[in-house]
């Protein structure tokens, strides 16, 4: 077994000479055949070989046994150990994650805390329980390629070793281990594959975990290759508004679906969520959304497909501005000023910011800047229209419909950011003008 893991973590290029190798070590048979199998092999491939032990505080007086023998075993093999515990069955019923969900997340927090690589001891028969789980739960070909030799800093040193070829091992180097009791059990779907289905297999092919490897191992690199080919599609769809959906109705529909899976940001979309945001692409109409789950909206607004937060309502309070005065509107991340009154000498982006008869406004100046309100109408050298209207003629999205600054003198429109000001309150060259600048500011920070 020595020889076949030095040559898996050499031809995968697992572990590398001069770097940190943490083991996860439970007490059982994978990982104490792993740790002594490393340690054997530590000068060879030239690693600094640390362990680390979590304590999940499930099996009461057998889990503090599990800690003492891990302990005992590293301090005579001279092995640093570092030992972690939580109360997994109190976060199980907090998150309302089964007992195995919540107990491998706090697991893998641990090590993943530790420097280095972490080591895990999944083997060949793993990876064989780990295919037959995900087809029966329902995977595409990211499920059937299983386990990773290397995902992230996460390595599997013993993924080409079976089960017996482990047992063999720790009988020839006559080394302890802890038993789980629970592993004999049929409470866990694993478990019945392991104890029923896979002997099945195994006797219409004797060597199950070696045909399951090599497919595995097929499946990966044609998931690799798709990964890129995505990754490419939604680089060529980025916009400003979002992933452009011309581009993404003429990918080839295993790109699209992959494409919506990587902007839905969700773990393990379903197909129903996937199939009913590639229906969003389809359909032409100016805007449409999808409910998602962790209160995500997948939304198509004028041809781009965006994902949002459900979240309140963000118009921002009215401010009032005297010249020379400037407002913060962080719902809207822009900044508002009013400058004047000067004498208007060349035009101004009608846009963002505004030249506005002062005459026409009161000997006190003041400005008012506030979100849209029903009725609210603009007169635009094309005629005078409702607000909300011009909003969707421009193609404003409905997320800032809400937050767009209306500018006022606390009565009459004088322009809207975004759409233009009215004519009759526009100054020209040569008048006396309140000049109101809009400016983004969104990843600025403000200076107190």
């Amino acid at each position: 077994m020595r020889d076949k893991v030095l040559d898996w973590c050499r031809r995968e290029g697992l572990l590398e000479p001069g770097g940190r190798v943490v083991c996860a070590v439970s007490g059982g048979a994978d990982s104490v055949a792993m740790l002594h199998c490393l340690l054997s092999l530590r000068e060879t491939l030239g690693i600094r070989l640390t362990a680390a032990h979590y304590n999940h505080c499930l099996r009461g007086a057998d889990s503090e046994e599990d800690e003492a023998f891990v302990r005992r075993l590293c301090a005579s093999w001279e092995i640093p150990l570092t030992v972690g515990r939580g109360e997994v069955a109190a976060r199980s019923a907090e998150t309302g994650e089964s007992i195995e969900e919540a107990a491998r997340r706090m697991r893998y927090a641990f090590l993943l805390a530790q420097p280095g690589l972490v080591a895990v001891a999944h083997n060949a028969d793993d990876q064989v329980e780990t295919v037959l789980l995900n087809l029966i739960r329902g995977t595409g070909l990211r499920g059937l390629a299983a386990m990773a030799p290397r995902q992230g800093r996460i390595v599997r040193p013993l993924l080409s070793v079976t089960r017996q070829e482990i047992e063999a091992y720790l009988a020839e180097q006559n080394l302890p281990h802890r038993e789980d009791g629970s592993n004999g059990e049929d409470d866990a779907l694993r478990n019945r594959l392991r104890h029923h289905v896979t002997p099945l297999l195994r006797q219409e092919n004797p060597n199950l975990a070696g045909t399951v490897g090599r497919m595995t191992a097929l499946l990966r690199q044609d998931e690799a290759f798709l990964r890129e080919q995505t990754q490419a599609l939604l680089e060529r769809a980025a916009g400003p508004e979002g992933c452009d959906c011309r581009v993404l109705r003429e990918a080839s529909p295993v790109l699209r679906r992959r494409a919506i899976r990587e902007i839905l940001e969700i773990p393990k979309p379903s197909m129903a969520h996937v199939e009913a945001v590639e229906q969003l692409l389809w359909d032409l109409s100016g805007t449409a959304a999808v409910t998602l789950p962790g209160n995500l909206e997948a939304r198509r607004t004028y041809g781009f497909l965006r994902l949002e937060r459900n979240e309140p309502s963000r118009r921002f309070a009215p401010v009032t501005l005297r010249p020379g005065e400037t407002a913060a509107l962080p719902e809207a991340e822009l900044t508002v000023s009013v400058e004047g009154p000067v004498f208007l000498e060349k035009t101004v982006d009608s846009m963002s910011t505004f030249a506005l008869k002062c005459d026409m406004i009161s000997p006190n100046p003041i400005i008012c800047v506030r979100p849209r309100e029903p009725g609210d109408r603009l007169r635009l050298p094309g005629g005078c229209k409702s607000v909300k209207r011009l909003m969707i003629d421009r193609k404003i999205p409905a997320a800032r419909r809400e937050i767009t600054p209306v500018i006022t003198d606390g009565t009459a429109i004088l322009a809207v950011y975004g759409l233009g000001a009215d004519p009759l309150w526009t100054a020209r060259l040569g008048d006396r003008a309140l000049i109101v600048k809009l400016k983004w500011c969104r990843g600025e920070k403000s200076h107190d």
